[in-house]
């Protein structure tokens, strides 16, 4: 007899419904052909749209944060240092403008929409991503897809003295 033949198997979780204002789970997405969209930069630090793929039902964003450590001194890249590190990525903010006028804001910190009911409007939310110090990607999901027309990206992260800024496709 095994060790584990005279327990309980484990009871397995009901199983969790997808819902379409959620990053799609089987699905592979259309890739939107666009070029490096630069949000933001200073001497210190650089954001950018990287891609954009395109699913039924929303939009998967990659967004590209690259921060350049002073000569000699990789600790004080940040304001506070290393420990600084969240705190100065919780100040990124990050935004969609629609061609209809309606928008959708996001923060690395901010929660997803409530998975009983629907949003009452397009949600932006980060829902992956990684990285290390001086540079991460992050990938985020806009729900539902955008009206037709100009699209514009909208960033400022106070952390690094990026003031609000925008760019368009």
């Amino acid at each position: 007899m095994g060790f584990f033949d005279d327990l309980p198997a484990p009871e397995s979780a009901p199983a969790r419904r997808h819902q379409p204002w959620e990053p799609p789970e089987a699905e592979f997405p259309g890739i939107v052909p666009i070029d490096t969209v630069l949000l933001g930069r200073t001497d210190q630090v650089a954001v950018a749209v990287t891609g954009l793929s395109a699913f039924s039902a929303g939009i998967e964003i990659f967004l590209t944060a690259r921060i350049r450590p002073s000569a000699g001194h990789p600790e004080k890249h940040l304001p506070g240092g290393p420990r600084d590190l969240a705190a100065s990525r919780r100040s990124f903010r990050f935004g969609l403008q629609f061609s209809d006028g309606g928008k959708a804001a996001g923060s690395p910190g901010g929660g997803r929409p409530d998975h009983q009911s629907e949003p009452a409007g397009p949600v932006l939310y980060p829902f992956a991503g990684g990285g290390g110090p001086h540079s991460f990607v992050s990938r985020w999901w806009t729900w539902p897809l955008p009206p037709a027309g100009p699209l514009e990206f909208v960033c400022e992260w106070p952390a690094f003295g990026i003031t609000e800024s925008r760019a368009g496709i």
